[in-house]
């Protein structure tokens, strides 16, 4: 073996290092709480949210009346759904996550919505009657956040909207279901995902979070849970 072929091996041991020490500083990155606003302390007041992941997505659920009574685009926005005493919250890149199904041309639209520039997305707000951990069966953890807490969620919410005149405006399609979406000002792609997206709201409610862990749903659950005390609460399944 020549001193050239010999040097190529260490080169790629070499490659292969750093980039798992960039990886594991990536995954290490933490975003730290806000003390002042989490975790709330037992018997003082508390508004409770759930997380709600499906296995490739995650939305928040949070009271419909603390989102009302907050005001500002978010509260324009809950008026123009169906009441409830719930409401899903989420986002997403604005033509892959108003779709279903999965199709050959849909996996390549995934794929523009991963790695293009400049993607549009959306706001989904959905109503639902029944509080999440009696609706759905897995997937869901509890939060107690601060009044203040919630607040500053909500404010990131609202600055979530792409506003017009002041309003938030109804997105490409009307939605699912009863699910509306609503014109976002932030851009989708592999960089800022709905689940960066989720962690980045209850970031601003005072929890700390872990970007590059939370690029999966299992990863930020996993990571509020043994960072931020969130509970496990799904209804057994029926």
């Amino acid at each position: 073996m020549t001193g050239r072929s010999r040097a190529l091996p260490i080169r790629l041991l070499v490659a292969l290092g750093v980039a798992g020490l960039l990886l594991l500083a990536l995954l290490s990155y933490r975003r730290p709480g806000d003390p002042q606003l989490y975790p709330v302390a037992p018997g003082a007041p508390a508004v409770t949210v759930y997380v709600v992941d499906n296995g490739m997505h995650t939305n928040l659920a949070v009271p419909a009346e603390a989102l009302k009574a907050h005001g500002g685009p978010s509260a324009e926005a809950l008026a123009q759904i169906a009441p409830s005493p719930w409401v899903l919250v989420g986002w997403g890149d604005a033509r892959f996550y108003v779709e279903s199904g999965m199709s050959p041309a849909r996996a390549l639209d995934a794929l523009r919505a991963l790695f293009a520039p400049g993607n549009r997305s959306v706001v989904m707000l959905e109503p639902i009657r029944t509080s999440p951990d009696k609706l759905y069966s897995s997937g869901v953890v509890k939060l107690r956040l601060s009044p203040e807490g919630f607040e500053r969620l909500a404010q990131r919410l609202d600055r979530s909207f792409a506003l017009r005149d002041g309003a938030p405006q109804g997105g490409p399609v009307r939605g699912w279901g009863e699910a509306h979406f609503f014109e976002s000002a932030e851009t989708f792609s592999y960089l800022h995902l709905c689940n960066h997206w989720t962690a980045e709201l209850l970031n601003a409610a005072g929890l700390p979070v872990r970007p590059g862990v939370s690029t999966l749903p299992a990863g930020l659950v996993h990571d509020l849970k043994t960072r931020a005390g969130a509970l496990d609460t799904a209804a057994p399944a029926r």
